[in-house]
């Protein structure tokens, strides 16, 4: 029998997550798993090198902060009150490379499973922007579910 005890819903905000959302907490409550919810913010990316000489490093660290914050606000109002007092839960927000921080995540954590959303890009979309959900899942060393966006 699949033993799940430590699990995590990676989340982008995006309609597609709050599909993996109820995936994954509908699968947390029933093997009575620890969720853990995670949203990576993304470096910053300056249009310009010349743009980054006119930030302080101060500044770049105080708006990740305030993005940070957010973050958490976020999660809280968007998938913490849904919950309905599941008490075994735990928000993580992280900063970096969304593959990276969440493979790094599933090690430190030992998890048993993460559940994502994928967007389904292909094509130039796909070459251009990638997929966080395919790194991971060729990477991870745990159990990838991914959840594509249903059809409209």
């Amino acid at each position: 029998m699949v033993q799940v005890r430590k699990m995590a819903f990676s989340t982008d905000f995006s309609e597609n997550a709050d599909q993996a959302f109820e995936l994954a907490f509908d699968l947390a409550k029933k093997y009575g798993a620890r969720l853990f919810l995670v949203h990576v913010v993304p470096p910053l990316v300056f249009p310009s090198p010349v743009m980054e000489e006119f930030i302080s490093e101060q500044a770049n660290y105080q708006f990740l902060e305030q993005v940070i914050q957010r973050s958490m606000e976020q999660i809280e109002s968007t998938y913490i009150n849904r919950m309905g007092g599941y008490g075994n839960h735990q928000i993580r927000v992280l900063s970096g490379h969304p593959a990276s921080e969440l493979l790094n995540f599933i090690d430190q954590e030992q998890l048993d499973l993460l559940v994502m959303g994928t967007h389904g890009f292909t094509g130039l979309a796909h070459f251009f922007l990638g997929s966080t959900a395919e790194k991971v899942v060729r990477r991870a060393n745990c159990s990838v579910l991914t959840v594509r966006s249903r059809a409209k």
